[in-house]
């Protein structure tokens, strides 16, 4: 067949692109590019629930020292700033896992979450010298639907696992230890002290849950022992010299804990 047949002979009609398969495929990655979507909006909206929880938990760390009328006042500014967090950046991921299962999107808000914990326990704890309960948690992160009146309505919620409420309950011991050491240096050697028992109890429950091959879990378990170790010796010290040096003098001794403490880095 010469050049002039071969160009004008007919090609097959291309048919691939109207097969069920190719179909399918398109629904499969159209569905796929949206689940992406979701899981770096969500993603985002969990680096800011980081950032600001963050900044609630350095507020509160401000209060050893203040007036009585300054303290209420940072309390009152946590507590409408945590209340906010919710509203508006978990009530948002709680609304991207609307009709998903959470499980799919937990990678993608886990830092988030377990960050909030962090910040809503410790603000919890200087209220009622308790620690917050997983219950109590989940309750905050869920909401009623306020436009429907129906009540068989599932409400919005993020998910909250049993391993994120442990590890944000893990890193607040770190933030008591801090905040004992600073009460210490300030002249409150009560709060010491009950700082101190809270961690021996917590401690005792994390011993309890035996071995978790979960190596975040380790690792902060790992810190948590270190900050035990340095309240208890902030503890003892104490007991030890409270009779020998004056307190306003001893304040100072343990102010030397809280600088070494920010001199490593310890989160």
């Amino acid at each position: 067949m010469g050049d002039h047949g071969r160009r004008n002979a007919k090609k097959p009609p291309d048919t691939s692109q109207d097969t069920p398969l190719m179909t399918l495929f398109r629904v499969y990655s159209k569905a796929l590019d949206e689940k992406n979507d979701k899981y770096e909006r969500i993603y985002k909206t969990s680096r800011d629930v980081t950032v600001r929880s963050k900044r609630v938990i350095f507020s509160l760390q401000r209060i050893p020292g203040l007036s009585e009328e300054e303290k209420e006042a940072l309390m009152v500014s946590a507590t409408n700033e945590l209340r906010d967090i919710e509203r508006t950046l978990l009530k948002h991921i709680a609304m991207e896992l609307r009709d998903e299962e959470p499980h799919q999107f937990v990678n993608a808000f886990t830092s988030g979450i377990q960050e909030y914990i962090e910040a809503v326990s410790f603000h919890h704890f200087l209220l009622t010298g308790t620690i917050i309960s997983h219950e109590e948690v989940q309750r905050r992160v869920t909401f009623g639907d306020q436009e429907e009146d129906q009540t068989d309505l599932v409400p919005l919620s993020v998910l909250v696992q049993p391993k994120e409420y442990i590890l944000g309950i893990a890193d607040l011991t770190g933030e008591l230890m801090r905040f004992c050491i600073k009460s210490v240096s300030t002249g409150d050697f009560e709060k010491c002290y009950k700082i101190c028992e809270v961690l021996k109890k917590m401690h005792g429950g994390f011993l309890s849950l035996g071995y978790i091959p979960a190596k975040d879990l380790y690792n902060k378990v790992t810190v948590f022992r270190s900050s035990l170790h340095k309240v208890e010796e902030a503890c003892y010290s104490l007991q030890l010299r409270k009779s020998e040096v004056p307190a306003e003098m001893l304040g100072d001794v343990f102010a030397l804990y809280d600088a070494d403490d920010h001199s490593t880095g310890f989160m």
